[in-house]
């Protein structure tokens, strides 16, 4: 069944079924990685928006990740495609899992750049003896995502933090300001509505106002430290 005819219900069991599984047959990499990204966030947190693939990166910077590989190829037979193989260096890998009852999911596991501090970690409700990324930290790099790469589901997912979470507006203003403000600047003038909406245009459930009242959000912050259009 494909994900785009399934209901949002039907959608957060298998990413649910699918961490379970994982938890269940992959020790090494629940002793090794922690669920990352969206896909965590909006299931246990939020429910902001869909995601349609799970996140793993490495508790510890620049882990070799083949042996996850192997892992995760022996615990289900003929039921891992890889679609990106990993380098020399064992960095990341990309495949499409196919669980028992046929759903498939996109898994994707990133060796990561730098240790994780572990107040940066919870555990998972869905699957307790997986650690998954806090809120806090999904805010923090979410807010780097906006300098490095261009997604407006980035500036959705701030807004949603930000909406139900406001205690956390002022943590989210001290990680902006540690950006470079000219490059952010010029990221997030570059989102017009326009091409907010043209970049969102695929995803039914996410709204392009919210992605928009992030942008001028996060405007208004570097306006106000004097900071728009000039060096951090």
């Amino acid at each position: 069944m494909q994900w785009a005819f399934m209901t949002a219900q039907e959608q957060n069991e298998i990413l649910r079924t699918a961490v379970c599984l994982l938890a269940e047959r992959c020790p090494r990499l629940v002793a090794l990685c922690y669920w990352a990204g969206t896909s965590a966030i909006s299931l246990e947190e939020l429910s902001h928006r869909q995601s349609f693939d799970l996140d793993f990166h490495t508790k510890k910077a620049l882990e070799d990740v083949r042996p996850i590989l192997a892992e995760i190829r022996a615990r289900f037979p003929d039921g891992l495609e890889t679609i990106q193989s990993p380098d020399e260096f064992g960095s990341g890998f990309r495949g499409v899992l196919t669980l028992p009852g046929g759903a498939r999911i996109t898994l994707e596991i990133l060796s990561n750049y730098e240790d994780v501090c572990g107040e940066d970690l919870v555990c998972s409700s869905v699957a307790p003896s997986v650690q998954r990324v806090s809120l806090a930290r999904y805010l923090a790099d979410k807010i780097q995502c906006v300098a490095e790469r261009a997604e407006a589901r980035d500036l959705v997912d701030i807004s949603a933090v930000l909406a139900q979470h406001p205690e956390l507006q002022q943590a989210a203003r001290d990680l902006l300001l540690s950006q470079d403000a000219l490059l952010l600047t010029e990221r997030l003038l570059a989102w017009t509505d326009e091409a907010i909406a043209e970049d969102l245009a695929a995803y039914e459930d996410v709204a392009g106002g919210d992605a928009a009242k992030a942008r001028d959000m996060l405007l208004g912050w570097l306006r106000a430290e004097g900071l728009e259009g000039g060096g951090s």
